[in-house]
Parts: structure tokens; sequence; C-alpha cells
């Protein structure tokens, strides 16, 4: 009984009988989609990244209750009202009372005083 050998071109016996190998274009092509979609991946990864950064850092970007109700905000007996400067991400309120000026800070989406300034004469 004779033993069936396979030869291949260069004379050697493949490690397989039926083995054979791809296409060095097609295994370019395949090389080529897999870098691109890992590309396209660590691309998208870093634009959800960069937007959740950005967002917990930008608080004009947090959403707001359409309306807050009525707020209360108490002022200096003495106090008078000098002026008011109207934006868009604050009111300030300018007062002048007997300890000297006091501008106080609000928030009009959310109808909250962020805090007060009480502006002293140098000595």
């Amino acid at each position: 009984m004779s033993q069936d050998t396979h030869l291949n071109a260069g004379g050697e016996i493949p490690s397989e009988p039926n083995a054979h190998t791809p296409s060095p274009r097609y295994v370019r092509g395949l090389l080529v989609v897999v870098i691109g979609l890992g590309l396209v991946l660590l691309g998208g990864a870093a634009v959800v990244v960069g937007t959740i950064i950005k967002r917990m850092n930008n608080p004009d970007s947090q959403a707001s209750k359409p309306g807050f109700g009525m707020t209360e905000i108490s002022v200096p007996a003495a106090g008078k009202i000098i002026g008011i400067e109207n934006g868009v991400s604050r009111v300030i309120v300018h007062m002048r009372d007997d300890q000297g000026t006091l501008l106080i800070l609000l928030d009009p989406r959310k109808g909250e005083e962020k805090g007060r300034v009480r502006l002293q004469p140098a000595e």
C-alpha cells in the first residue's frame, strides 16, 4: 500500500491536506477594515467623554424649571435700591444701606439668590 502525498508548488508537504493560504489582497483589506473600525470606535468614545466633561463644567447648560413660582429674598430694612442689571445668567440688584453698598446676585432661571457682595471703602 502506498501512501498518498500531496506536494505543493515548492515541493513541500503542507500541514493540512486541503489547506490553502488566503490571498494577501484580502488579508490587507481586512486589516484596513479592522484598523478603521477601531479608530471609529475610539473617536466615538472620545466624543462621548468630551461631551460629558463639557456638560459637567458648563452650569448654563443645565436644564432649569420653566417656572419657579414666588421667591422671597431678604433685603436690609433701611436699604434703598439703586439699580438693577439684568442678564441671561444673573440679575444684580444694587442696594445702599447704613453700612454701604450691597450687591445681591440672583439666578433668574431658578429664582434663587446666588450670593451677596458688600462693597466697603478702602481704609
